[in-house]
């Protein structure tokens, strides 16, 4: 999965979805900064959030959600 992560994150939490897998979640409404991005685990998803903070505004950051087992 690719993200452009743009100026405003807002606050990330991983959230459970309603079909009951994981996702890293911004509390944003309006559609150019909300941000969606799968993930297996709670520790995966604290991965992703960390990664995303530490970026750049309009820096380009790749996810794989689909790790090889």
């Amino acid at each position: 999965m690719k993200l452009i992560r743009p100026k405003i994150i807002g606050t990330l939490k991983i959230q459970k979805m309603m079909a009951g897998n994981l996702a890293v979640i911004n509390d944003i409404k309006s559609s150019p900064n909300k941000i969606i991005i799968p993930c297996e685990s709670v520790i995966e998803g604290e991965e992703i959030i960390e990664k995303i903070k530490t970026a750049k505004p309009n820096e380009m950051l790749y996810f794989s959600h689909f790790k090889n087992k």
